[in-house]
């Protein structure tokens, strides 16, 4: 996907590259943030100064802007991983289908948590739809033997972000335009189109998150 992501910078116009050296957490907190992508529930969780300025419109059997998760696995199971305990994809998603007892195992990425549930290391985690889709056309191997049992309910996908304080007009503005140029990258990325976006359009996910942390808290502490 790495050339697809190119090709849609690129098409911006606002010079460049994407920069794969640095983790999110650096990129999120450099003074020169231009755009990145969040997690919705990054813009509550982490103290990042990012704000959030549009929202991709996937490919997707589900309301524009949103998005949702495939549940994989044996939902009865007591073993779950998961990409990230900030990711409402594969942590909030899931406690919202399933209550594993055990410590959850945090993998690090999608792909991380499917080669978890391969190796017998975990036995159910939740997988956004739009990257289970882009490992169906690319690498279907890595999806042998495991089976999607469930859906989990829709929600506002996740944003594009820049330095808070920054104009983001014109962003957005390009990047819309470099997704309907840019037909065969923004295809590959499942991408039809972005569509502006304020913090406060992602304050149900957090609520989700609270409601579902906290159930899994008093399910962990003993009777």
């Amino acid at each position: 996907m790495h050339r697809a992501n190119d090709a849609l910078w690129a098409s911006t116009g606002l010079g460049g590259e994407l920069d794969r050296t640095k983790g999110v957490e650096e990129i999120w907190r450099h003074e020169s943030l231009l755009v990145s992508q969040a997690c919705g529930l990054d813009l509550f969780l982490n103290d990042a100064p990012i704000e959030p300025f549009a929202v991709p419109v996937f490919d997707l059997a589900c309301a524009p802007k949103h998005y949702f998760s495939f549940i994989v696995g044996d939902v009865n199971s007591s073993r779950a991983a998961v990409n990230s305990l900030s990711s409402r994809s594969g942590y909030s998603a899931l406690l919202t289908v399933c209550e594993p007892e055990e410590e959850l195992l945090v993998t690090g990425s999608h792909l991380a948590s499917l080669a978890a549930l391969r190796e017998g290391r975990a036995d159910v985690a939740a997988i956004d739809a739009v990257t289970w889709g882009i490992i169906e056309r690319t690498a279907p191997e890595l999806l042998r033997g495991i089976e999607v049992v469930a859906r989990s309910s829709e929600a506002l996908a996740p944003p594009y972000v820049t330095r808070r304080g920054k104009d983001t007009s014109e962003l957005l503005g390009r990047l819309s335009a470099a997704v309907q140029s840019s037909p065969d990258a923004s295809r590959q990325l499942g991408l039809v189109g972005v569509e502006p976006v304020g913090r406060e359009d992602y304050r149900p996910i957090l609520e989700e998150y609270k409601r579902v942390n906290a159930r899994r808290l008093s399910l962990s502490v003993p009777a």
